[in-house]
């Protein structure tokens, strides 16, 4: 008894061991690798949507894979799932740039509709078709989409994110073939303007008579956090024979207080701010007689 016992328990574990080798086959008939993504290069403007050429790219994930067993049939299913980006909020991936966020997201259409995500159905898919040992390519196209924010303006620099990927075998989707990640860089531009003015200042004054006080008002549309200087050149000047001065302040001041004629700010986060430009015609100044000739001033924004 006891010779025939030792050889059927010998029998039974190289069996078992062949058995292990050939379920360790099954599992790597197909190897896949990523090709490092390209990134996503935006350039948002405050405001704008993705009805913008610069908020919405087109772009693709591309993978080499091949088969490792001959006779194994020549077509799957590839499937390739997105994560979350490194500061989500809800189902939108936000890019950080000192600590201000750009939500954006990745889609599965062009109309920015279908949002391209690591579920059954919101994965983008792939036919791999392929009999022979050699490596082949397989493309995902996808689009990365910017929306219209909230915010006002975001602070000018670039927003930063990454977004993983995971690529699958439709038959054993709790296997990953290969992983990467999509880099994810949101250029806000540094941008100023002037809107709802300046006019003209118009005086009214009478020869040897008391300083005349006017003033018109402008706005400055500049990126949040963004400093600016504004400039009104030249400061001063004559019409009529007569002398006046300009300075410029964030309310209407008085003759005697006009502001300076440079002053610098910080562009706010509601998109504007309100600045205005005081003009002063100084007293006791007789003046000429004959036709008043403009004068034309110069208002600059550096930022």
């Amino acid at each position: 008894m006891t010779q025939n016992f030792y050889p059927k328990v010998s029998l039974r574990l190289v069996m078992l061991v062949l058995l292990c080798g050939w379920l360790g086959q099954a599992q790597a008939l197909i190897t896949c690798s990523i090709n490092a993504p390209a990134a996503l290069n935006f350039v948002y403007v405050s405001g704008t949507n993705n009805t913008s050429p610069n908020n919405k790219i087109q772009s693709a994930v591309v993978a080499t894979c091949q088969r490792n067993l001959v006779g194994d049939p020549t077509n799957a299913t590839l499937t390739l799932g997105a994560t979350d980006g490194l500061q989500p909020a809800g189902t939108t991936n936000q890019a950080v740039f000192g600590g201000n966020l750009i939500g954006y997201n990745l889609y599965r259409n062009l109309a920015c509709s279908a949002q391209f995500r690591d579920t059954a159905v919101t994965r983008l898919q792939a036919n791999f078709n392929s009999a022979t040992l050699s490596p082949v390519t397989v493309t995902f196209d996808y689009w990365g989409c910017i929306p219209g924010q909230v915010v006002a303006s975001f602070p000018a620099g670039i927003y930063t994110d990454s977004v993983a990927l995971t690529l699958r075998n439709s038959t054993q989707p709790l296997v990953a073939l290969a992983t990467s990640a999509i880099p994810v860089n949101i250029t806000a531009p540094a941008k100023c303007s002037i809107s709802g003015g300046p006019g003209n200042i118009a005086f009214s004054y009478t020869a040897f008579g008391l300083a005349n006080f006017q003033f018109t008002g402008f706005s400055a549309d500049c990126t949040n956090s963004l400093p600016y200087t504004m400039d009104v050149t030249p400061s001063s000047g004559v019409v009529g024979g007569l002398r006046y001065e300009l300075g410029l302040a964030d309310v209407a001041g008085s003759a005697s207080n006009l502001g300076p004629a440079s002053l610098s700010r910080v562009g706010s986060a509601t998109g504007s701010r309100a600045h205005v430009i005081n003009g002063a015609m100084l007293a006791n100044q007789a003046g000429l007689m004959g036709a008043i000739v403009p004068q034309a001033h110069t208002l600059t924004i550096t930022y």
